[in-house]
């Protein structure tokens, strides 16, 4: 209740929207101008902008990204757009996990897995549950005015012990405490897994896709136009193919036959 209020108080939409990079892998902002005629939507970035930031966050909004006063303007919206730049396994980023801590419900696109992390099985929504931007749009209204269907969402902020996904209640009971830089933290980790396994006799590891899979660029949504992304996906498909086997029988790559080779891969469809 007190959410519909300030939204009704300070005039804002139910959905906010807020991006700056316009030329994305899944046509992220043709999918938003079509929800855009179906909802209210505030866009406060460079991309299908019609709203300006307040004053205190307009300049150099990209520092102020992590700031508890960005946290708390999210934070007045019912819902966030959380629209990943691409689609890979194991890429989530801060699109997802802003919303989800500051109050506002993620309508999530990107990482198949990320419901595997979220607090519990009602705190965002997954574009790709609904088969087109009317039928999200319906949802969202139902939601919007309905406000114990809509706090069903934020159980893990409002209640105690709503989080109740248990992978992700490991994770936490096992990382460090006090955590200054996440990132560091784990770029460390990493890098010091790497150090133990490279001098293990008995260590084997295979990589696979879903370690960072990344599928084939489409648009989110589907009006027949070809993405100009695939192209570039396939080309480097073929770079793939053609750098492993070259590793593989220990040649010497040489760039400018290289990139003929990979291109000439592309027009023989050679790349899957």
């Amino acid at each position: 209740m007190e959410k519909s209020q300030l939204i009704k108080q300070k005039k804002l939409a139910p959905v906010l929207f807020i991006q700056s990079n316009c030329d994305t892998m899944n046509g992220r902002d043709l999918y938003v101008s079509q929800l855009m005629k179906l909802i209210s939507i505030d866009s406060y970035g460079t991309c299908v902008n019609n709203k300006h930031l307040p004053k205190q966050l307009k300049e150099n909004y990209l520092s102020h990204l992590d700031s508890d006063e960005f946290r708390k303007f999210v934070g007045q919206y019912k819902f966030t757009l959380a629209i990943e730049n691409a689609v890979c396994e194991d890429y989530i980023t801060e699109k997802l996990w802003r919303p989800l801590i500051v109050g506002s419900v993620p309508i999530y696109y990107g990482s198949p897995s990320f419901k595997d992390w979220l607090p519990n099985n009602n705190s965002a929504i997954s574009i790709n549950d609904f088969e087109d931007p009317k039928k999200l749009t319906e949802y969202l209204k139902e939601l919007t005015n309905d406000d114990v269907q809509y706090n069903s969402f934020l159980k893990h902020k409002l209640l105690k012990d709503s989080i109740t996904n248990n992978r992700l209640l490991d994770i936490l009971q096992k990382r460090p405490n006090n955590l200054f830089n996440i990132f560091d933290y784990y770029v460390k980790e990493f890098e010091c897994l790497i150090c133990r396994n490279s001098i293990s006799q008995n260590f084997r590891h295979k990589v696979i896709k879903k370690h960072y899979n990344c599928s084939k660029p489409k648009n989110m949504y589907k009006n027949g136009r070809k993405n100009q992304w695939t192209d570039m996906w396939e080309i480097e498909s073929c770079a793939a193919k053609l750098l492993y086997q070259s590793v593989i029988h220990n040649k010497t790559i040489e760039i400018d036959k290289f990139n003929k080779e990979k291109l000439k891969m592309f027009k023989n469809n050679e790349c899957n």
